[in-house]
């Protein structure tokens, strides 16, 4: 049997997974139910399913620990929470995936709590913003390095407007981006590191649009296999993968939706349900094998006293 525990708030998606699985011959799932965790208590499950520790760190804790006594945690824990979009565009391009021109700038702001000015002394007392625009040009998009759900996302035309905008950002770490004028959009919904949706999505009205025949055999070929190498490498199981497409070249934009926005009334009861059933699938997959979450360490070696 297959036990599966669900981390999540109210939502649609995770209620729909916990029936779809509940379905399922040898596979049984619950919402998780936690209190106080003694290290000596070993997880339950073999598969967690996380849609909320990013906003509540008690989960984080608890799924990392979860991830050593064996359970298959999706997200990965140790790669979701360490996260950040400078290191996914740097990773994209090591790995040969096109990615837009891009610069990540110093906060504006420091916590003068625990830093003086004096300790800043590694960083360059001025930006040179003509050296930023040189780099990336205009227009560009100005957003944070961490960022997520379209929260603080600027479309800049000039330097005038990308200095005012970054001396507001306060402490937000924020990225200068090369603004990809497409002829297409597409967001791919990526199950497992193999499993690919490429969806027709309008991104200025946040839109799905229903259709098969929006890539060509070529490009929705190298759509894919991008797709599957970023999310392999990133460790991440449940991901979207957004590409603009400028001259026949799909441009990686943005890869770091750990906790994708799932409602059948914004993706579609269609891809909804697309979805449900291949997270469902993949579940069966690594839970029949028993396979264990890939952590930060390569081995773990058993302490002598113990062995004996």
């Amino acid at each position: 049997m297959i036990k599966v525990g669900i981390i999540s708030g109210q939502e649609t998606f995770t209620r729909a997974l916990l029936e779809e699985l509940n379905r399922r011959p040898g596979v049984t799932a619950e919402w998780a139910k936690l209190g106080p965790q003694s290290l000596a208590e070993p997880c339950p499950y073999n598969v967690v399913i996380d849609r909320l520790s990013h906003c509540y760190e008690f989960y984080q804790a608890y799924l990392k620990k979860a991830a050593l006594d064996g359970a298959y945690v999706i997200n990965n824990p140790f790669r979701f929470l360490c996260d950040d979009k400078f290191f996914n565009y740097g990773l994209a391009r090591k790995l040969g995936v096109p990615v837009p021109k891009t610069v990540l700038l110093p906060s504006k702001e420091y916590d003068e709590r625990v830093l003086e000015r004096e300790d800043l002394h590694n960083l360059r007392p001025e930006i040179d913003w003509s050296e930023v625009e040189a780099q990336v040009g205009f227009p560009a998009i100005f957003k944070p390095f961490d960022g997520y759900g379209w929260r603080e996302v600027y479309k800049v035309t000039n330097v005038d407007q990308l200095i005012e905008l970054y001396d507001d950002s306060m402490m937000d770490v924020m990225m200068l981006q090369e603004f990809i004028d497409f002829e297409h959009y597409v967001r791919c919904f990526v199950v497992g590191g193999k499993y690919v949706l490429p969806t027709n999505y309008n991104p200025r009205e946040r839109r799905y649009i229903i259709d098969h025949e929006h890539l060509s055999p070529e490009l929705g070929h190298d759509i894919v296999e991008a797709c599957n190498l970023l999310c392999r490498s990133l460790g991440y199981d449940m991901n979207t993968v957004e590409f603009a497409i400028r001259d026949g070249v799909p441009y990686a934009i943005d890869f770091m939706n750990p906790v994708p926005e799932a409602k059948p009334e914004v993706i579609t009861p269609l891809y909804f349900s697309w979805l449900v059933n291949h997270l469902c699938n993949f579940v069966e997959e690594v839970g029949e094998e028993r396979r264990p979450t890939p952590y930060a360490f390569t081995t773990l070696e058993q302490h002598p006293a113990a062995a004996g």
